[in-house]
């Protein structure tokens, strides 16, 4: 039987995350049956976790890709790459308390990116550890089928569908030549 494992990265923001930390030491010593692999930075290591301060990118994409499931600080750049992988993390965002980070930016993001599916956000432990507890019992959907598709993506994919044919060649030489001999006639 596969042993469950979860990966957590408090990212390699230079400070420190320790409240991610924190909240996930009591729910790791109750399941002490759960590989849990901490990617911890500049945090403190997780009791009965496999720390490492930081994992080669790679490797850390790998693992995200076979875990059982995965959390992340709120940050842009770890998500878009769970969303490559088609992962959908639970996210605890940063908040501007206790030096975690300078603004309330992890806050705003994870709550729109929430809104599309595309993560469950965690703002307190209860919350994480419920989602911990659903993903390990495997009645919480941690896989996306396909990428979530945002409204931007959207928009851009609509733009360049709505975009006219390309000229004819004879009209493209045309104007290239019209160009270059105004171009020309100025020097």
């Amino acid at each position: 039987m596969k042993r469950l494992t979860v990966v957590v990265s408090t990212g390699t923001y230079h400070l420190p995350f320790n409240r991610l930390v924190d909240w996930m030491e009591p729910w790791v010593g109750a399941n002490p049956a759960v590989h849990v692999i901490m990617q911890h930075g500049p945090s403190r290591e997780l009791p009965g976790a496999e720390n490492v301060a930081i994992l080669p990118y790679a490797r850390l994409l790998e693992l995200c890709a076979t875990a059982d499931a995965v959390v992340l600080q709120g940050g842009a750049g770890g998500v878009m790459d769970m969303r490559q992988l088609r992962r959908i993390p639970i996210v605890v965002p940063r908040v501007p308390v206790n030096d975690e980070v300078v603004d309330n930016h992890q806050l705003i993001f994870t709550e729109q990116v929430a809104h599309l599916n595309a993560i469950r956000r965690a703002v307190s432990k209860e919350e994480l550890w419920s989602y911990l507890d659903a993903s390990m019992a495997g009645n919480l959907q941690s896989h996306a089928d396909m990428p979530v598709v945002t409204p931007g993506v959207s928009n851009i994919t609509q733009t360049l569908s709505a975009l006219p044919p390309a000229l004819p060649r004879a009209v493209q030489l045309r104007r290239l030549c019209d160009s270059l001999s105004g171009v020309l006639r100025r020097h």
